[in-house]
Protein backbone atom coordinates (compact mmCIF):
# COMPACT_ATOMS: atom_id res chain seq x y z
CA UNK A 1 0.00 0.00 0.00
CA UNK A 2 1.31 3.58 -0.91
CA UNK A 3 -0.52 6.30 0.97
CA UNK A 4 -1.09 9.76 -0.08
CA UNK A 5 0.52 11.51 2.48
CA UNK A 6 1.57 11.55 5.82
CA UNK A 7 -1.92 12.63 6.78
CA UNK A 8 -4.08 9.75 5.79
CA UNK A 9 -1.19 7.17 7.25
CA UNK A 10 -1.91 9.40 10.50
CA UNK A 11 -5.49 8.38 9.53
CA UNK A 12 -5.35 5.01 9.44
CA UNK A 13 -2.48 4.93 12.30
CA UNK A 14 -5.26 6.78 14.39
CA UNK A 15 -8.11 3.90 13.80
CA UNK A 16 -5.50 1.15 15.34
CA UNK A 17 -5.16 3.11 18.35
CA UNK A 18 -8.57 4.29 18.67
CA UNK A 19 -9.62 0.90 19.15
CA UNK A 20 -7.07 -0.05 21.86
CA UNK A 21 -7.93 3.13 23.79
CA UNK A 22 -11.66 1.60 23.44
CA UNK A 23 -10.22 -1.82 24.73
CA UNK A 24 -8.82 0.24 27.92
CA UNK A 25 -5.17 -0.01 26.83
CA UNK A 26 -4.56 3.36 26.44
CA UNK A 27 -5.74 5.59 29.56
CA UNK A 28 -4.24 8.80 29.27
CA UNK A 29 -2.36 9.40 25.83
CA UNK A 30 -0.17 12.06 24.89
CA UNK A 31 1.31 11.81 20.95
CA UNK A 32 5.02 12.53 20.76
CA UNK A 33 5.97 12.94 17.59
CA UNK A 34 9.74 13.06 16.15
CA UNK A 35 10.14 15.66 14.08
CA UNK A 36 9.42 16.95 10.76
CA UNK A 37 8.23 14.04 9.11
CA UNK A 38 6.62 12.31 12.27
CA UNK A 39 4.13 15.30 13.26
CA UNK A 40 1.35 15.39 10.27
CA UNK A 41 1.60 11.70 11.57
CA UNK A 42 0.86 12.38 14.88
CA UNK A 43 -1.57 14.92 14.30
CA UNK A 44 -4.26 13.43 13.00
CA UNK A 45 -3.70 10.35 15.97
CA UNK A 46 -4.01 13.15 18.51
CA UNK A 47 -7.46 14.61 16.97
CA UNK A 48 -8.61 11.07 16.78
CA UNK A 49 -7.45 10.57 20.68
CA UNK A 50 -8.58 13.85 21.65
CA UNK A 51 -4.85 13.50 23.07
CA UNK A 52 -2.31 16.62 23.02
CA UNK A 53 0.67 16.25 20.74
CA UNK A 54 4.65 16.99 21.54
CA UNK A 55 7.72 16.42 19.75
CA UNK A 56 10.93 14.61 20.88
CA UNK A 57 14.31 15.54 18.67
CA UNK A 58 16.11 13.01 17.78
CA UNK A 59 19.41 13.30 15.35
CA UNK A 60 21.85 11.16 13.50
CA UNK A 61 25.26 11.37 14.02
CA UNK A 62 26.10 11.66 10.33
CA UNK A 63 29.23 8.92 9.14
CA UNK A 64 32.64 10.63 8.39
CA UNK A 65 32.17 9.86 4.37
CA UNK A 66 28.31 10.86 3.65
CA UNK A 67 26.34 13.47 5.62
CA UNK A 68 23.20 11.14 4.82
CA UNK A 69 24.43 8.28 6.24
CA UNK A 70 23.69 7.95 10.18
CA UNK A 71 26.81 6.10 12.53
CA UNK A 72 24.50 6.51 15.32
CA UNK A 73 22.13 9.54 16.93
CA UNK A 74 21.64 11.64 19.59
CA UNK A 75 18.32 12.82 21.48
CA UNK A 76 17.62 16.30 22.41
CA UNK A 77 18.39 15.34 26.04
CA UNK A 78 21.54 14.25 25.02
CA UNK A 79 21.43 10.35 25.44
CA UNK A 80 23.92 8.72 22.51
CA UNK A 81 22.94 5.51 20.41
CA UNK A 82 26.23 4.46 18.05
CA UNK A 83 25.33 1.68 15.64
CA UNK A 84 28.80 -0.84 16.23
CA UNK A 85 28.03 -2.32 12.96
CA UNK A 86 28.69 1.03 10.37
CA UNK A 87 31.76 1.92 12.90
CA UNK A 88 32.93 -1.91 11.89
CA UNK A 89 32.63 -1.35 8.00
CA UNK A 90 33.87 1.97 8.28
CA UNK A 91 36.82 0.76 10.18
CA UNK A 92 37.27 -2.13 7.78
CA UNK A 93 37.29 0.58 5.19
CA UNK A 94 40.34 2.14 6.90
CA UNK A 95 38.16 4.96 8.32
CA UNK A 96 38.10 5.44 11.72
CA UNK A 97 35.67 7.34 13.92
CA UNK A 98 36.99 8.84 17.29
CA UNK A 99 35.25 9.77 20.40
CA UNK A 100 36.09 12.97 19.36
CA UNK A 101 34.26 13.19 15.87
CA UNK A 102 31.41 11.51 17.79
CA UNK A 103 31.00 14.03 20.79
CA UNK A 104 31.70 16.74 18.55
CA UNK A 105 28.83 15.87 16.17
CA UNK A 106 26.51 15.37 19.36
CA UNK A 107 27.15 18.70 20.83
CA UNK A 108 26.35 20.65 16.91
CA UNK A 109 23.37 18.11 16.69
CA UNK A 110 22.03 19.30 20.29
CA UNK A 111 22.20 22.94 19.59
CA UNK A 112 20.64 22.60 16.47
CA UNK A 113 18.22 20.59 18.46
CA UNK A 114 17.59 23.40 21.22
CA UNK A 115 17.28 26.16 18.21
CA UNK A 116 14.02 24.01 17.07
CA UNK A 117 12.47 23.61 19.46
CA UNK A 118 12.75 27.01 20.04
CA UNK A 119 11.05 27.79 16.94
CA UNK A 120 8.53 25.70 17.28
CA UNK A 121 7.45 27.03 20.52
CA UNK A 122 7.10 23.83 21.99
CA UNK A 123 7.00 23.49 25.64
CA UNK A 124 7.69 19.39 26.66
CA UNK A 125 4.54 18.02 28.33
CA UNK A 126 5.37 16.11 31.41
CA UNK A 127 5.24 12.17 30.71
CA UNK A 128 4.91 10.55 34.03
CA UNK A 129 2.24 7.75 34.35
CA UNK A 130 0.69 8.59 31.09
CA UNK A 131 0.34 5.95 27.49
CA UNK A 132 3.38 7.71 25.64
CA UNK A 133 2.92 6.95 22.07
CA UNK A 134 6.08 7.88 19.91
CA UNK A 135 5.49 8.74 16.09
CA UNK A 136 7.46 8.90 12.58
CA UNK A 137 6.42 8.67 9.29
CA UNK A 138 8.30 5.29 9.33
CA UNK A 139 11.40 3.36 10.31
CA UNK A 140 14.38 2.43 8.05
CA UNK A 141 16.86 1.67 10.90
CA UNK A 142 15.08 1.51 13.78
CA UNK A 143 17.81 4.09 15.51
CA UNK A 144 15.66 7.03 16.26
CA UNK A 145 12.85 5.17 17.33
CA UNK A 146 14.70 2.87 19.99
CA UNK A 147 16.74 6.33 21.37
CA UNK A 148 13.37 8.47 21.31
CA UNK A 149 12.04 5.31 23.35
CA UNK A 150 14.81 5.56 25.45
CA UNK A 151 14.42 9.02 26.18
CA UNK A 152 11.01 8.83 27.38
CA UNK A 153 11.11 5.84 29.70
CA UNK A 154 13.55 8.37 32.12
CA UNK A 155 10.40 10.26 32.47
CA UNK A 156 8.37 7.12 34.09
CA UNK A 157 5.58 6.73 31.35
CA UNK A 158 3.12 4.17 32.29
CA UNK A 159 3.69 2.99 29.08
CA UNK A 160 5.35 3.58 25.73
CA UNK A 161 3.62 2.44 22.05
CA UNK A 162 5.60 2.83 19.07
CA UNK A 163 3.42 3.70 16.17
CA UNK A 164 4.74 4.11 12.71
CA UNK A 165 2.71 3.67 9.47
CA UNK A 166 5.91 1.27 7.54
CA UNK A 167 8.76 -0.06 8.40
CA UNK A 168 11.11 -2.83 7.01
CA UNK A 169 10.40 -6.56 7.63
CA UNK A 170 13.53 -6.97 9.90
CA UNK A 171 13.43 -9.15 12.84
CA UNK A 172 16.39 -7.32 14.00
CA UNK A 173 14.82 -3.57 13.57
CA UNK A 174 11.46 -5.45 14.88
CA UNK A 175 12.97 -6.66 18.06
CA UNK A 176 14.75 -3.71 18.53
CA UNK A 177 11.60 -1.39 18.72
CA UNK A 178 10.27 -4.12 20.72
CA UNK A 179 12.64 -4.10 23.88
CA UNK A 180 11.67 -0.22 24.15
CA UNK A 181 7.91 -0.27 23.98
CA UNK A 182 5.06 -1.98 25.69
CA UNK A 183 2.93 -2.19 21.98
CA UNK A 184 4.17 -1.79 19.01
CA UNK A 185 2.11 -0.88 15.66
CA UNK A 186 3.08 -0.74 12.29
CA UNK A 187 0.36 -0.65 9.22
CA UNK A 188 2.65 -2.63 7.17
CA UNK A 189 6.27 -4.20 6.78
CA UNK A 190 7.04 -4.92 3.35
CA UNK A 191 10.31 -7.22 2.52
CA UNK A 192 11.69 -4.89 -0.11
CA UNK A 193 12.00 -2.11 2.24
CA UNK A 194 14.49 0.76 0.45
CA UNK A 195 13.70 3.72 1.94
CA UNK A 196 10.52 5.47 4.13
CA UNK A 197 9.64 7.55 1.64
CA UNK A 198 8.77 5.20 -1.31
CA UNK A 199 5.56 4.39 0.81
CA UNK A 200 4.68 7.56 0.14
CA UNK A 201 2.80 9.82 -3.30
CA UNK A 202 4.09 12.79 -1.24
CA UNK A 203 6.81 12.99 1.10
CA UNK A 204 8.03 16.35 0.77
CA UNK A 205 10.47 18.17 3.67
CA UNK A 206 8.12 19.76 5.85
CA UNK A 207 8.78 23.17 6.80
CA UNK A 208 9.60 25.27 9.75
CA UNK A 209 6.17 26.96 9.08
CA UNK A 210 3.93 23.85 8.23
CA UNK A 211 5.03 22.15 11.60
CA UNK A 212 4.44 25.00 13.71
CA UNK A 213 1.34 25.42 12.43
CA UNK A 214 0.80 22.00 12.89
CA UNK A 215 1.54 21.58 16.57
CA UNK A 216 -0.71 24.97 17.54
CA UNK A 217 -3.55 23.76 15.91
CA UNK A 218 -3.45 20.32 17.52
CA UNK A 219 -4.18 22.76 20.73
CA UNK A 220 -7.30 22.72 20.47
CA UNK A 221 -7.46 19.24 20.57
CA UNK A 222 -7.71 19.47 24.70
CA UNK A 223 -8.60 22.74 25.21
Amino acid sequence: MIFKDRFEAGKLLAKRLKKLKDEGKIINPVVVALPRGGVPVGFEIAKELNAPLDILFVKKIPSPLNEETAIGSVSEAGQLFINKDALEKLGAMGIEVDDEYIRNKAIEKIQDMARKRDIYKAEPIPLEDKDVILVDDGVATGASMYLAAQSVVREHPRSIIIAVPVAPLDESVLNMLRSVSHHLEILQTPPLFMSVGQWYEDFHQLSDKEVKALLQEAKKFTS
